[in-house]
């Protein structure tokens, strides 16, 4: 049964907004994922690099837009009385922004500053602990494949949010959407399988 929803917050609620190329070019280095190439230098470079990224994370938030059906589709777990719950490797700080911003409110949330980042299980774990609900009965979504390896690997099930310029296939999704509210759907999905008094219904 379907207790919980876990969102990604970049690119799953909100339009991709963060451009990295250029948080490279200040770096000046071509140094692939931020959050890695900062736990793998030195103290001051690690400093310098993530103070460069937050930088960027902050503009980012204060100009984010929502996706679109963001708003409609939380109403909606609202009313199902699904507990929601926000994962990001982003910094608090700009969680603060873009909730504030779009008026959203999230009573569980964990950060890069609460818990190791995705695709570490760990911040699911954490989330699970807090919202009192076991990671069997919690739903992971997301639009990269760090979002899907990391609710696999606490145990959740998964849900692909998909860009046309991104298609996943180092590690599958148990479902895949094209628009953040599609997720109305899979609730749907699941009510029917609570439903289905022989428990064999397929995902």
């Amino acid at each position: 049964m379907l207790q919980g929803i876990i969102f990604d917050m970049d690119g799953t609620l909100t339009k991709p907004k963060v451009d990295f190329a250029a948080v490279e070019r200040d770096i000046g280095a071509k140094v692939g994922f931020i959050l890695d190439y900062a736990e793998q230098s030195s103290p001051e470079e690690r400093a310098r690099a993530m103070g460069i990224l937050e930088r960027f994370e902050e503009q980012a938030a204060m100009e984010s837009e929502l996706n679109e059906g963001v708003t409609e589709m939380l109403e909606f777990l609202q009313k199902k009385q699904l507990i929601t719950a926000l994962l990001t490797r982003n910094s608090r700080k700009s969680v603060d922004t873009v909730l504030k911003k779009h008026n959203l409110h999230f009573e569980f949330i964990v950060s890069r500053d609460d818990a190791k980042p995705k695709p570490d299980p760990d911040p699911i774990f954490l989330l699970s602990k807090m919202m009192n609900i076991h990671t069997d009965h919690l739903l992971m979504v997301g639009d990269y494949k760090y979002d899907i390896m990391c609710g696999k690997a606490a145990g959740t099930r998964t849900v692909l949010l998909r860009y046309k310029e991104y298609v996943e296939t180092e590690v599958i999704p148990d479902f895949e959407i094209d628009c953040i509210k599609d997720i109305v759907h899979i609730i749907e999905h699941f009510e029917k399988a609570k439903l289905n008094t022989h428990g064999k219904t397929n995902f």
